[in-house]
């Protein structure tokens, strides 16, 4: 939504109307020259008829040039800033798009992930400054489970466990074979993933994305 757009996966909708929230309807009033007052509607609409079903809203977003936008809609939020090792970053995203799943662009290189990478960095140093935020390392959430409680006290989350690990990616065509990895669990399955990949030309790239961003490895501990 911080780029305008609104989307549902499938059964969405359906799991919504039960509850008398039409998003295939918000979805429909708030596209084409309403998109620009998408976040709005969001926060005015939508959230208040989910509010009174689900205690805490959270967005998750991917790319992160709009994080203005929320900001403006919701001064008070908290945001978790996450990342991961460029190598395996690197390497995971090599065999998405090398699989035709992922949703890469043109040349696949590591001096074309480096300047996307940088790019989404610079909005997180600038979310860090002005916006109340926690970072959390892939690895970390991944190998110590006070990390998940950090995150539920910086949330101020009255959730009394984790919820529903998999569910996504279990329903989720493009992601089954990482719901065959992890299955209902957060494991630690493919950290370092760049240590024991067989393709050494591939780690070399990934080892070339790592040295391009020093800065990124400063920021989040990534020293090795």
């Amino acid at each position: 939504m911080g780029r305008d757009r609104f989307s549902m996966k499938a059964g969405d909708a359906e799991i919504f109307m039960k509850y008398g929230i039409d998003l295939l309807g918000f979805k429909e009033k708030w596209s084409g020259r309403q998109r620009k007052f998408l976040l709005d509607a969001f926060k005015k609409e939508l959230i208040p008829q989910i509010g009174s079903h689900i205690a805490q809203i959270g967005v998750k977003e991917i790319r992160h040039e709009g994080w203005r936008k929320y900001l403006k809609q919701f001064p008070e939020m908290k945001v978790l800033l996450t990342a991961r090792d460029p190598r395996d970053i690197y390497i995971s995203l090599h065999y998405r798009v090398k699989s035709g799943k992922g949703k890469w662009t043109g040349e696949y290189s590591a001096e074309r992930v480096v300047e996307d990478l940088k790019r989404e960095f610079g909005y997180q140093k600038e979310m860090f400054g002005k916006a109340d935020c926690l970072k959390v390392r892939y690895e970390d959430l991944c190998k110590n489970p006070s990390v998940i409680d950090n995150v539920r006290r910086f949330i101020c989350s009255k959730a009394p466990s984790i919820g529903m690990i998999g569910a996504f990616n279990a329903k989720n065509p493009n992601r089954i074979e990482e719901f065959e990895v992890h299955g209902n669990s957060i494991t630690q399955k493919r950290i370092n993933r760049w240590r024991w990949e067989m393709d050494k030309a591939l780690v070399a790239e990934a080892q070339k994305v790592f040295s391009l961003m020093c800065e990124y490895n400063e920021f989040w501990g990534y020293l090795e």
